[in-house]
């Protein structure tokens, strides 16, 4: 049984379910985050050698002048990480939820499948993303607030782009801008609670060797920065991309019956099927 229930559910439920469906496909949904995300996180760890120039705390109260030193090119880092991070979510949000969508129809898609697709949507991908943070920059120009409400209403993107096929950049954000106007509170539910559990994940998992790294130094220990990023994305990213899909479903659920849909054709599926 998978964890497509074909009827709407509660927030909470929406999260279980993406939980849940790392529990019913583990080796599928985590061997599609781990090719991806390996590359981001060698360069996450590799760019975060620039942290007070590569030396350790020892070495700055020793000469307290390393931190100016190193502020640009650690600024810098910091940057690309950010956007690396921004990236790979929007990425990975797609063949998962291709993955989770075809529960919906009793197919099941494997790892290659699923990256195929991403591989041949991959321009609408990265365009898609492009086009979302610089209406989210915008926004944060004009006020705080406005770049919040873009994030949420482009947050079904990947969905969109994994599951209506035919949607170029501009269609699947005007697409995920229209779903997200009509539940407009649970999907700020529903990210917020993922931000939660990702905040506390990420902390929890990346901790230790941040700060090991900093003891001894990032130049050293930039390879640790990347195990650990790499552990905490394994962990964070199946279960986001999943309740994201999941909250795609449930929107259409209950605004376009795509539940009673779905239920018809698979009915009339089996039905030619016996004869």
């Amino acid at each position: 049984m998978t964890p497509i229930t074909h009827g709407p559910l509660p927030v909470i439920d929406l999260l279980d379910g993406a939980f849940a469906a790392i529990r019913h496909r583990p080796r599928t949904l985590l061997s599609i985050v781990a090719v991806i995300v390996l590359p981001f996180a060698f360069l996450e760890g590799y760019l975060s050698r620039g942290v007070l120039g590569g030396a350790g705390l020892g070495d700055v109260f020793d000469d307290p002048t390393l931190i100016q030193s190193a502020s640009g090119q650690g600024q810098f880092g910091g940057l690309i990480v950010q956007l690396l991070d921004l990236a790979q979510i929007a990425i990975v949000g797609v063949p998962v939820s291709r993955v989770i969508g075809g529960w919906l129809e009793g197919k099941e898609t494997g790892v290659r499948e699923a990256l195929w697709y991403l591989v041949r949507r991959g321009w609408v991908v990265l365009v898609a993303c492009v086009l979302n943070h610089v209406a989210q920059a915008i926004g944060f120009i004009l006020l705080v607030f406005p770049s919040l409400a873009v994030m949420l209403l482009f947050s079904l993107t990947s969905p969109v782009i994994a599951l209506e096929p035919h949607h170029g950049p501009v269609e699947a954000l005007s697409r995920s801008w229209r779903l997200v106007r009509r539940r407009f509170g649970s999907v700020f539910a529903v990210v917020a609670l993922t931000g939660i559990v990702g905040y506390g994940v990420s902390n929890a998992v990346e901790l230790l060797p941040g700060v090991v790294s900093l003891i001894i130094g990032t130049d050293r220990a930039w390879p640790l920065i990347s195990v650990a990023a790499m552990l905490s994305s394994l962990v964070l990213m199946p279960f986001t991309s999943g309740a994201m899909a999941l909250l795609y479903l449930d929107i259409r659920f209950r605004t376009e019956g795509l539940d009673i849909e779905t239920r018809l054709r698979n009915a009339t599926r089996e039905t030619d099927g016996r004869f």
